[in-house]
């Protein structure tokens, strides 16, 4: 980044394939939002409100009105931008990510099929 960038046109330039699928311009005005976050004595912000601010501001600053923003892209930048940022700690919060996890044991907080003789999470013996 340069002097003569302003808050907006960094990402326009760069590429980063680690984030298949999300734009490069939005990945890297994640990261400058952050960044600018961080600058101002902020140690923990949300990720969502950045990706917010980034669909603000192509619909409104830049008048896009077809500009498409995924909600889901959202923890994948935040643990980019950690990743790329360890110096920076747990700036957002994450949860964990099926991706990053072995989930063949993992059948979900509910059961698909939830036992009907169950009583508050109890086996009970079925009548006959």
């Amino acid at each position: 980044m340069t002097a003569d960038d302003d808050l907006f046109s960094y990402g326009s330039r760069i590429a980063d394939a680690s984030l298949s699928g999300i734009p490069p311009a939005v990945v890297h005005l994640f990261e400058k939002l952050s960044l600018e976050l961080v600058g101002r004595g902020f140690e923990h912000y949300s990720a969502r409100a950045i990706l917010h601010r980034i669909r603000w501001h192509y619909h409104v600053d830049q008048g896009d009105k077809d500009f498409k923003c995924n909600n889901n892209w959202t923890p994948k930048m935040a643990r980019w931008f950690m990743d790329k940022h360890p110096e920076l700690g747990d700036f957002f919060e994450t949860r964990a990510s099926p991706a990053r996890h072995d989930m063949t044991d993992y059948s979900g907080p509910y059961d698909k099929y939830p036992d009907p003789h169950a009583v508050r999470g109890q086996m009970t013996a079925k009548s006959e």
